[in-house]
């Protein structure tokens, strides 16, 4: 079982940035912080093994984001779904399924053919 995730931020001076990330799932039913974390785990996979440039960044920091001049590259595994896990735990971004925002981390999702996950951050704006 695998589910696409698109990946959307939005407010950044270039415009907005889309990925997409093909996440290969040992379930079809799994909780909202299992998804993130093989989320973040295959797109580091996927750098690593240079089918990637940069992770897609949605739980980074809008100075992180603004500032890349590079692909974004990630640290180890581990500390990045820590760190996309508080992200989502801190509202820093949002993930909306078939059109619907789930809140919570614990609820399950049962994840069936062309569902669609996204992943949406969106930075404040600058200047006034």
């Amino acid at each position: 079982m695998q589910v696409t995730v698109t990946t959307i931020i939005f407010g950044l001076p270039q415009g907005q940035r889309t990925s997409q990330v093909e996440v290969p799932l040992p379930a079809p039913d799994l909780t909202l912080h299992d998804l993130i974390a093989f989320k973040v785990e295959q797109e580091v996979s996927e750098i690593l093994t240079q089918q990637r440039l940069g992770l897609s960044g949605e739980y980074l920091t809008p100075e992180a984001l603004i500032l890349a001049r590079e692909p974004l590259t990630p640290g180890a595994v581990e500390d990045e779904i820590q760190r996309a896990q508080q992200a989502f735990a801190a509202r820093d971004f949002m993930i909306v399924i078939d059109d619907r925002q789930v809140w919570e981390a614990d609820t399950i999702v049962n994840i069936r053919p062309g569902m669609r996950v996204e992943f949406i951050k969106i930075l404040p704006l600058v200047g006034g």
